[in-house]
């Protein structure tokens, strides 16, 4: 997309061929600003798909890369920023200080996405240590990128705001996840979407809603996100998200009280949530490989909301 005078981003599909439906999910965005000479990068995908990445970087004849902004450090954000430095070394990165000592020794973050993640992390692969002068310090000022603190998704999330003549905001998971029909999964492109919470444990509501209420503030032209996509009804976005946070804390509650005393079966309850959820209601049309992806995240946003409702209730 051109932006203004000067400046274009770029969103870069990162897929996974062995792993069901992981295509027009996972992303990188490329921001070229000629006005100040600066190639950024917004997350940098797994480590398994650095090569999609550089291919993707050279084919817009980019040859340096002077800033990378991490969301957050989630494998399928961070994942492959070693590999890429050893090929953008100048490069500086910008990320949540709590997630950086998981880069600089990524052994935990390994241990634990595969305790979690199981076959998937092995598919995004294992990340390899930077080193501590890649980064950027906390108080650094960056020319026309303002970055925003919106935890709930995780502790160490990040937004950025990019004044490029129009306010862009790279959101990461902090807005949830969209994916438009005819455009991240198949059909007709009439404006029809699917918008989900992004909220695996450990998730806190009240961030979340919190983050939200930040970036509304923002009056961002264009949305980008992590998964996948962008839009340029922001504030309309940012409400449906807000509601349908709302909304599943409501249904879930629901569900609880309906089956006390029984065994919670986390994908009982995602079929109650796909059935009463007009912001999944597209569910049913998406081509089987998606969905065997996106029950799997739903199923990890409902247990960031179990883990979250058995600290409140």
């Amino acid at each position: 997309m051109n932006i203004g005078e000067g400046v274009n981003i770029t969103l870069i599909d990162l897929p996974i061929d062995n792993l069901a439906g992981f295509h027009h999910f996972l992303s990188s965005w490329l921001i070229v600003d000629k006005t100040l000479d600066r190639v950024s990068l917004v997350d940098v995908g797994p480590a398994s798909t650095v090569p999609v990445l550089m291919k993707n970087i050279e084919g817009l004849g980019i040859s340096k890369l002077d800033l990378i902004l991490l969301t957050h450090v989630h494998l399928d954000h961070s994942g492959g920023l070693g590999q890429l430095l050893e090929v953008f070394g100048s490069a500086r990165v910008l990320v949540h200080p709590k997630g950086k000592k998981h880069l600089v020794n990524p052994d935990r973050l390994w241990k634990s996405s595969v305790d979690v993640l199981g076959d998937v992390a092995l598919a995004y692969g294992r990340p390899i240590a930077v080193n501590e002068s890649c980064f950027l310090p906390e108080d650094v000022g960056l020319d026309r990128i303002t970055k925003i603190e919106t935890s709930g998704h995780a502790s160490h999330h990040y937004s950025f705001l990019c004044d490029l003549g129009l306010k862009v905001l790279f959101a990461g998971e902090a807005a949830g996840t969209y994916y438009k029909r005819g455009f991240a999964y198949p059909g007709v492109s009439d404006g029809t979407f699917i918008l989900r919470p992004a909220t695996p444990p450990k998730f806190y509501l009240d961030s979340a809603l919190s983050s939200i209420k930040e970036l509304k503030a923002l009056d961002a032209g264009i949305m980008c996100y992590a998964h996948f996509g962008y839009t340029d009804e922001v504030n309309k976005f940012l409400d449906l998200e807000e509601r349908q946070l709302l909304h599943w804390n409501d249904l879930i509650c629901d569900y609880l009280s309906d089956h006390q005393g029984l065994p919670v079966d986390p994908e009982d309850v995602a079929c109650y949530l796909i059935e009463r959820d007009p912001l999944l209601s597209d569910f049913s049309h998406l081509p089987e490989d998606i969905k065997i992806r996106e029950m799997g995240n739903i199923l990890s946003s409902i247990n960031g909301f179990l883990d979250y409702l058995s600290k409140t209730i």
